[in-house]
C-alpha cells in the first residue's frame, strides 16, 4: 500500500464532506463519534492524495497530515493542526472554509498555471511557447549574428550606410515574424475536464464536409472528439486545430492560427539571407577582381565575407524549399500532414474552393479568436472531486485535473 494513499473508509468520508459542501448543506459533525471512529482506526490518516492531483495546485508541497487526532487536556480532538495542514497544502474553495474553521485563500489560479500541456507560458499567459526553447534560442541568435557580421565586416563604407539600415530593417521583421509565430496560440482545442478515465470511448466517427465523408479521431489524453483536420502534437502535449507540423526551428506547433506568421517569417527571412548573400558576393568579386589572388588567399583576408556568403546559400535554399512548398499547400488549401498522409489521394480535397479564394482564406481572412483563455481564473471543481473519490475503484488511477473557470 502506498504510504501517502489514505485508507477508503477515510476517503469515501473525506469525499462526502466535499460534496456536502459544495451543495451548500452544511452539516453538523458529532465531534466525539468522530474522535472514536479516529481512534479505533488502525491505520493513520496519511491525507488526500488523489484531491491533490486532482486538483493540480500545491503538488510541490513536501509536508504531510499529521498521523492522527490527538486528545488535549480536556479531551477534545486537536482539529487545527489538520487544518493547518490542509490550507497550506490544498486552497479551499470559500463554501468549504467555515466547515474547517479557516479564512479563505487569497490570489485566484489562473487557467496556464494548471493547463496539462507541456507549454511555456510567459508574460502572465500572454504568450504560448513551445516546451523546448533551444530550436527558437538558435534561430534568434543566428538571425541577429548574421546582420551583425553584415554590419561589421560586410558595409565597407567609410559611415552607417544604407546598406546596413536596411539589413537592421530586415532583422527586426524577420524577428517580429518570428515571435508571432513562436509565441502565438496555435489553435489549441480545450480539454473536457468532465469525462473520467472510464468515458473514454476509443472510436472514430464521419462528419460530413461539403459532401464529403471525413473522419473524426477520438482522442483519449484530452478526451475530445478532435474537430476535422486537427491533431495532438506528442511535444507540446495538446490538440490544435488545423494542424500543420511541429516546426523545431521555432519550437512551437503551426496551426490555424499562427501559419500565416509562419509564412511571412520563411518568406522575410528568404529575403534578409537573399540580401546578405547578394552583397556578400559583391565583395568577393571585387576583391578577387583587385587581387587576382587564389581562393584560398582570399579566403585568408576575408573569412567572414566568405563564411556569411556560403550560409546564406545554404539558407536560400532551404528557405526557397520550405515558401515553395508552403505555397502549393496554400494554393491547394492542404497541410503538411494532409500532403504527407496523401488524405485525399482517393477522395477530392473539400476544403479545396480555388487557388484565389484559398489564397484569401490563408493570408487575408480575419483570424478566429483563441478557443482557451488561459489568463481565465480558475478554482478546483470540489463537487467533481468528490465524486470521483467516492467512485474510485481502485488506488492506483491518476485522475484527471477538474478546475472550473471563475465568472
Amino acid at each position: 500500500m502506498n504510504p501517502l494513499t489514505p485508507p477508503i473508509e477515510e476517503e469515501q468520508e473525506v469525499a462526502k464532506e466535499l460534496d456536502s459542501s459544495c451543495n451548500h448543506h452544511q452539516q453538523s459533525i458529532n465531534a466525539s463519534s468522530h474522535e472514536e471512529s479516529s481512534s479505533s482506526s488502525s491505520s493513520s490518516f496519511r491525507g488526500n492524495k488523489h484531491a491533490l492531483r486532482v486538483v493540480g495546485i500545491g503538488a510541490g508541497s513536501s509536508s504531510r497530515p499529521p498521523n492522527e487526532f490527538t486528545r488535549d487536556a480536556t479531551g477534545r480532538s486537536d482539529r487545527s493542526r489538520f487544518a493547518n495542514w490542509l490550507t497550506n497544502t490544498i486552497p479551499l474553495p470559500h463554501c468549504c472554509c467555515p466547515f474547517f474553521g479557516v479564512q479563505p485563500f487569497g490570489p485566484r489560479t489562473r487557467l496556464y498555471q494548471v493547463w496539462q500541456g507541456k507549454n511555456v507560458f510567459l508574460f502572465g499567459g500572454h504568450m504560448v511557447c513551445g516546451p523546448d526553447p533551444r530550436g527558437l534560442t538558435l534561430t534568434t541568435v543566428t538571425i541577429v549574428l548574421s546582420d551583425w557580421i553584415f554590419c561589421a565586416y560586410i558595409d565597407d563604407t567609410t559611415r552607417f550606410g544604407f546598406r546596413a539600415t536596411a539589413s537592421m530593417v530586415l532583422t527586426a521583421v524577420v524577428i517580429v515574424n518570428l515571435i508571432l509565430a513562436s509565441t502565438r496560440d496555435p489553435g489549441i482545442i480545450p480539454r473536457n475536464q468532465v469525462s473520467n478515465a472510464t468515458d473514454i470511448i476509443s472510436r472514430s466517427r464521419r462528419v460530413s464536409v461539403e459532401g464529403v465523408s471525413v473522419k473524426i479521431k477520438y482522442c483519449k489524453i484530452c478526451k475530445i472528439y478532435r474537430p476535422p483536420r486537427s491533431c495532438h502534437c506528442v511535444v507540446c502535449d495538446n490538440c490544435v486545430d488545423r494542424f500543420d507540423h511541429h516546426c523545431p526551428w521555432i519550437g512551437q506547433c503551426i496551426g490555424l492560427r499562427n501559419s500565416r506568421h509562419y509564412l511571412m517569417f520563411i518568406l522575410s527571412a528568404l529575403v534578409f539571407f537573399s540580401y546578405i548573400f547578394a552583397f556578400s558576393w559583391l565583395r568577393i568579386r571585387r576583391n578577387w577582381s583587385k587581387t587576382r589572388s587564389g581562393l584560398f588567399r582570399m579566403l585568408g583576408d576575408a573569412p567572414e565575407t566568405f563564411l556569411l556568403a556560403l550560409f546564406s546559400f545554404m539558407a536560400i535554399w532551404l528557405l526557397g524549399g520550405f515558401f515553395i512548398f508552403h505555397a502549393y499547400l496554400i494554393a491547394h488549401n492542404q497541410t503538411a500532414r494532409e500532403n504527407f498522409k496523401q488524405s485525399y489521394a482517393k477522395t477530392p480535397n473539400p476544403y479545396d474552393k480555388g487557388i484565389l479564394r484559398n489564397i484569401k482564406e490563408a493570408l487575408f481572412t480575419r483570424l478566429p479568436p483563441s478557443k482557451v483563455n488561459f489568463r481565465a481564473l480558475v478554482e478546483p471543481d470540489w463537487c467533481s472531486i468528490a465524486r470521483m473519490l467516492a467512485s474510485s475503484p481502485s488506488r492506483g488511477d491518476e485522475p484527471t485535473v477538474a478546475v472550473q473557470h471563475v465568472p
